[in-house]
């Protein structure tokens, strides 16, 4: 594992990050025993690097982490996340989970309409009083004094534009409950203008072969060093792996002459490398952006890990490679 330094803040992290948001999930199980040798493993590996949310499981991700590294708190980076929170109704359903989850793992089918009715279920709140609640909770889930990183999660372009919000974070960081603050960005735009904020340590921001456009049009933007990138969704939701076999299925994408020619030439390195090297080829390619601190990759479990890990042992991509994958603007 390598390992590059965050933004200009003192902490160093690993290429390759841990996100949490399967954790606990009622929709992707898996046992908190698998979770915790999944995590225990990913230290040993070198990631030192972990993306929460009180969200995630409704707490659960950020309570199994503290319990994996309770004994283990200076090895490890906490980057959590707060602003959903779920409606009074969905807080009653939330209380019948432990029922329903051996009815989900039973019933497939029953999880398309059961993620419908969580997002319906899901707002939002950024005001001093819950995020202040919410670090707490984090900190105690956690079992530790601090957050290295906390971020606004996917706030809307009206609370970053008014500002108020960055005095509650200033306030936070001086009370010591949290090192540094960012924003996990919905898009591009919401990016821009979290650079108008000088406070602001870390921006989490899409980036991967079929959107490239944090590359086009932040990373130009930004002063050397001055903030750390977090790069989220590298394999595009899924649709990276689903796009090799059947591309049919995806005429918004086929349809874009841009990025066809990305899929195309994502198709013949696959070729060349096997189905099993689509994960190592999307992890590379962001990596290979010098304003990335890390890129976050959704784990699951044991065997997850280890077909993420194989992009640091598997051959770098060559710069023909990597310029071929590159969207044609």
């Amino acid at each position: 594992m390598k390992y590059r330094n965050f933004g200009s803040t003192d902490l160093v992290v690993s290429e390759m990050g841990i996100g949490g948001s399967h954790f606990g999930s009622m929709i992707n199980q898996q046992s908190p025993q698998e979770i915790i040798r999944t995590l225990s493993k990913s230290l040993d590996s070198g990631i030192n690097f972990y993306d929460i949310a009180d969200i995630y499981g409704q707490g659960e991700s950020e309570r199994l982490v503290g319990k994996t590294f309770k004994n283990k708190r200076d090895r490890v980076i906490y980057a959590s996340k707060a602003g959903f929170c779920l409606s009074n109704t969905g807080n009653i359903i939330a209380k019948f989970k432990p029922f329903l989850k051996p009815i989900v793992r039973l019933v497939k089918p029953i999880k398309q309409p059961l993620l419908q009715a969580r997002s319906a279920q899901l707002k939002q709140d950024f005001s001093a009083t819950y995020l202040i609640g919410a670090v707490e909770a984090s900190l105690k889930r956690l079992q530790t004094d601090y957050l290295d990183i906390f971020q606004l999660h996917e706030p809307p372009l009206s609370v970053i534009r008014e500002g108020e919000v960055f005095e509650t974070l200033e306030k936070l960081k001086y009370q010591g409950k949290i090192r540094y603050y960012g924003i996990a960005c919905k898009n591009v735009e919401d990016a821009l203008v979290c650079l108008n904020y000088p406070g602001c340590s870390s921006l989490q921001i899409e980036i991967n072969l079929l959107n490239q456009s944090a590359v086009d049009k932040v990373f130009p933007l930004l002063e050397k060093d001055n903030v750390g990138i977090i790069a989220r969704q590298a394999f595009a939701s899924g649709k990276l792996f689903k796009i090799i076999q059947n591309p049919e299925l995806f005429p918004e994408v086929t349809e874009d002459i841009k990025v066809h020619h990305t899929v195309q030439q994502l198709q013949e390195l696959v070729k060349q490398k096997g189905n099993e090297a689509i994960a190592q080829i999307a992890i590379q390619f962001v990596l290979q952006f010098a304003p990335v601190s890390v890129v976050v990759v959704g784990t699951r479990n044991r065997q997850h890990l280890a077909n993420n890990l194989a992009a640091f042992s598997s051959p770098i991509l060559t710069q023909e490679e990597i310029a071929a994958l590159v969207l044609r603007l």
